[in-house]
């Protein structure tokens, strides 16, 4: 029997090398351990902290985007859609004259050039953009500091609510710059995404000396924005604490009639009340409205063209900024990618790959360890979840956690799927697993859960909480979906086949059936024609955001260079494959383009 008393390795004072550790904030929600939440408890692991100073006082603490080792990082588009939520569940410079391929890389692996001459001298700012629009792109962009005892700088310009209404209502973006810590080799502006969607790109911008290489800072100007709708640029928090815990408090997967109809009820009530709370705004926060505020953006710190680093959903963001303006991308790397032409069938396909290999990683590694919670034999560990989860379904496990009594699917499966994102929260997994088996509560589970969705020991979310931003953001930026007798057969072709993530994720549907406005149709058309090279770059076993996303965005995009890591985990640059952090640092501060389809 395990104890409930922390054990060696649970409770990480700080990660090893600092760079990989903090890195993984980028691309989802935040890490366990932001914002107000029950006292820590035995297994789950506080996040990891920079250093702390001179004067023994902690740097701030990142909230950035995503569950790691502490912050097992998630697409959340991918997730919310897996764990049963349906498909909420997403100064001048002279930019590197990167050669283009002549022709699209082919799955074959052709090569665009291998190199650019480096920038050296600024250019100024373009100034193609529609007439209606000068008012946003010739505004005057004021830094100044951001209130804190960092040399960054902070800022705050104004986008149109709605580009097809430009005189209309406006967006306050927050802004926050880490300046190149050395001028004399300072290229420009790189303007940077964390994901989610409703990661904090301001935040994450704060841990830069964390997040990006010395070499890159030195190059570089790091800018990070708050996208529309979140966090501090105007935030559009659209849902009662009640409602979104109706997020988590249905059952994922329904057994009887009643059970499907109280779901798809709910989904429909949440989705038609942040439409008509957030109003306006809430309908204007698709990712191409981003994408064209990150545009305003390059022209307003004086760019060119737009250098850009998007992790996670934030690769959705670049593929879409390089379909609207192809000509204006600089250097773009795209890590742990999926493609603006995914279908849903797609991205659940994608979904079962990074499943899959998660939780057969985490059953290798916990059948070696004798207080593994599902046994020593890894044919029967798998069995062992499915049981506990059918157990659940009749038998809530008890809490006394977060302003709870119980606990059913939809928590214990979200908590399973988060502690897959990293190998770092595979202890906290073991020990709740163990304690929900052998005691029948949920205390673990439910802490480490609260704590990525930002909800408090009162049952209070977070008004910044990624979770506000998913259903405007994912309702926009998908395309509805009919349920047709085919897409019905195709799910339960998939279920039949992949019994363990079907348990856990039930029947797949449109949450967004009830948002007052048509999703965005892919295209299925080649992506960014006539765009500099693209660095597309991903890890062989991620959970978050599988493989085959990222070698799909790699081929959709007309000029896309495709580099993939041997690693585990969500999130490539700095994350300890130091080939993969050469080749980022080549082709960003050095414009080397490196072979489309090498290996690291």
């Amino acid at each position: 029997m395990l104890s409930d008393d922390p054990q060696p390795g649970d409770l990480p004072e700080a990660p090893e090398e600092p760079y990989a550790a903090v890195r993984r904030i980028a691309g989802g929600p935040p890490p366990p351990g932001a914002g107000s939440h029950d006292e820590p408890l035995a297994g789950v692991p506080e996040p990891v902290r920079p250093p702390v100073t001179q004067a023994g006082v902690p740097a701030p603490r990142p909230r950035p985007a995503w569950l790691n080792p502490v912050v097992a990082v998630v697409a959340v588009i991918a997730l919310l859609a897996v764990v049963g939520l349906g498909v909420w569940a997403f100064r001048p410079v002279d930019l590197p004259p990167v050669a283009v391929p002549t022709s699209s890389p082919s799955a074959t692996g052709s090569a665009p050039p291998t190199s650019g001459p480096p920038a050296t001298t600024p250019a100024p700012a373009s100034t193609d953009h529609p007439k209606v629009l000068d008012r946003f792109y010739t505004q005057s962009l004021s830094w100044s500091s951001c209130g804190d005892s960092s040399a960054q700088q902070c800022a705050k310009i104004k986008v149109p609510v709605d580009y097809a209404k430009p005189a209309g209502d406006t967006f306050t973006l927050a802004l926050r710059k880490a300046p190149a810590t050395d001028p004399s080799k300072r290229i420009g502006s790189l303007l940077i995404n964390p994901g989610g969607p409703g990661g904090s790109g301001v935040q994450y911008a704060e841990y830069a000396a964390f997040v990006f290489s010395k070499d890159l800072r030195a190059a570089y100007d790091v800018v990070g924005f708050d996208p529309r709708g979140i966090g501090q640029s105007d935030a559009v928090a659209c849902l009662t604490n009640q409602q979104m815990d109706l997020l988590f408090a249905d059952d994922p997967t329904p057994d009887t009639a009643a059970e499907r109809h109280k779901l798809l009820s709910d989904a429909d009530v949440i989705t038609k009340s942040c439409a008509t709370s957030g109003g306006e705004r809430a309908r204007h926060m698709s990712s191409t409205e981003v994408a064209k505020d990150m545009d305003i953006i390059r022209a307003l710190v004086g760019d060119e063209k737009l250098n850009y680093y998007g992790v996670s959903y934030g690769t959705f963001l670049g593929g879409l900024y390089a379909d609207l303006f192809p000509k204006r991308v600089g250097r773009f790397v795209l890590d742990s990618a999926m493609s603006p032409n995914q279908t849903d069938l797609q991205q659940t396909q994608y979904d079962i790959q990074g499943f899959e290999s998660s939780m057969d990683a985490f059953i290798a590694w916990c059948v070696k360890r004798d207080d593994c919670a599902l046994g020593r034999d890894p044919k029967a560990a798998a069995g062992k979840i499915v049981d506990l989860i059918d157990h659940i379904d009749q038998h809530p496990l008890r809490t006394t956690k977060g302003g709870l009594t119980s606990i059913g699917e939809g928590w214990v499966n979200f908590a399973i799927f988060m502690c897959l994102y990293s190998n770092t929260s595979w202890p906290t997994l073991n020990r709740g697993l163990a304690q929900a088996i052998e005691k029948g509560t949920g205390d673990i589970l439910l802490t480490y859960a609260s704590q990525v969705v930002e909800r408090d020991a009162k049952g209070n979310f977070a008004d910044s909480s990624y979770l506000q931003a998913m259903i405007p953001v994912r309702c926009a930026d998908w395309p509805r979906t009919p349920e047709t007798p085919a897409r019905q057969a195709e799910q339960r072709k998939l279920q039949a086949a992949h019994p363990l993530w079907a348990r856990m994720t039930g029947e797949l549907y449109d949450n967004c059936k009830a948002w007052p406005a048509p999703g965005r149709q892919p295209t299925g058309t080649t992506i960014g024609k006539g765009a500099a090279p693209i660095l597309v770059i991903g890890n062989l076993r991620d959970p978050a955001t599988p493989i085959g996303g990222t070698r799909q965005l790699a081929k959709d995009l007309a000029s896309g260079v495709l580099v993939t890591s041997n690693n585990d985990g969500h999130g490539t640059y700095l994350s300890g494959n130091s080939c993969i952090d050469r080749v980022v640092d080549g082709y960003l501060v050095a414009g080397t383009v490196p072979p489309n389809g090498k290996a690291c």
